[in-house]
């Protein structure tokens, strides 16, 4: 899971890893019409659900069409991230996350470290919204906390509570396809995500200075998602970048109306390495900002993720040691905020 600073890099001129890649195909990264499973039968899931399986061994990639959430509803997201970004500086830090407080919005590295050029990505995070009064809220458990919004933006809680409670719901549907996939009772997976530490993010990746190679900035590097599986919608801009197993990169340009599944290192210790947790980053080589939604389904925070013996081979044993969820994303999002703790120049 990308989120927060982790990740982030600037470079002085483009190495060659990040030269720009192949053309994406559908043989590498298919799309996988996602209806027959909303509304079909036994057989219409199971064969889409077999779609999903054979993308997730072999890329941990796959387009979903057809997903129920209406385009509306997305376009009004991503026309809420913009205002925010579009605002200035000082007024985007009146939302911004703590150390103690880790949802709200992340500044670019460079900003963050005061500066005024540089620093490709920032961040807006949300997550399940808790009152103050709740339990855990209220003993201080990491990761369960109310949300942070900002104030004076007419329309854009609601509509990201709209948009969070849809994609929320789509997650689900994805969890019993999977778990149909790896031949196993559609609701397997949902006693892993009793108040789950699922994260929305509003990504905002600014456009480079010039196309000149010096002046390309990798707004996320190459990296594989933290937590189970992760739901994209990208603007228009496109930027990324999945790597193949024979180490080729690959585009993954926006499909309007499409979202882009990836799977996650949980994922790929719940099914021994069946489901792959792929590399992937990106760059944004277009002379315009990039806007993407990312929602990452990670179980929750009492989970121990361990691989499903049900699902293992004959003599297969497992390749991951079990893992504590709660500590294993309390660790990663405390260190995507290692910024706040550099003394201040």
């Amino acid at each position: 899971m990308m989120s927060g600073m982790t990740g982030m890099m600037s470079v002085e001129g483009l190495p060659k890893a990040y030269e720009k890649a192949q053309s994406v195909d559908v043989a590498d990264i298919p799309v996988i019409d996602f209806g027959p499973f909303l509304t079909g039968g036994p057989e219409e899931r199971a064969a889409v659900a077999a779609k999903i399986g054979e993308a997730c061994e072999r890329i941990g990639f796959f387009y979903l069409a057809n997903h129920g959430i209406p385009q509306a509803l997305i376009d009004e997201t991503f026309a809420a991230s913009e205002t925010f970004y579009r605002q200035s500086f000082a007024e985007r830090m009146k939302s911004a996350a703590t150390l103690e407080h880790w949802r709200g919005y992340v500044p670019s590295k460079l900003e963050a470290e005061g500066g005024t050029v540089g620093g490709a990505i920032e961040t807006y995070r949300f997550m399940l919204d808790l009152p103050w009064d709740d339990a855990d809220v209220k003993a201080g458990k990491p990761l369960h906390l109310p949300n942070r919004w900002p104030e004076g933006l007419d329309g854009f809680k609601p509509t990201v509570e709209a948009y969070f409670d849809a994609v929320m719901g789509l997650s689900q549907h994805l969890r019993a396809a999977f778990a149909d996939a790896l031949g196993l009772p559609e609701d397997y997976f949902e006693p892993f995500y009793n108040r789950p530490v699922v994260q929305l993010s509003l990504l905002h990746y600014r456009p480079p200075a010039s196309l000149r190679e010096e002046d390309i900035e990798i707004g996320a590097g190459e990296h594989c998602d933290t937590g189970a599986f992760t739901l994209l919608m990208q603007d228009e801009t496109g930027g990324l970048e999945v790597q193949r197993k024979d180490g080729v990169w690959i585009a993954a340009p926006p499909i309007r109306g499409c979202y882009v599944i990836n799977i996650g290192d949980v994922m790929m210790r719940w099914t021994n390495g069946r489901f792959r947790s792929t590399p992937h980053r990106v760059v944004n080589r277009a002379l315009k900002p990039r806007y993407s939604i990312p929602f990452f389904a990670n179980p929750g925070y009492d989970v121990t993720i361990a691989p499903i013996e049900a699902i293992m081979k004959p003599g297969e044993t497992a390749q991951y040691e079990p893992l504590e969820n709660g500590p294993y994303m309390a660790a990663f999002y405390d260190k995507g905020m290692a910024y706040l703790r550099k003394p201040k120049a």
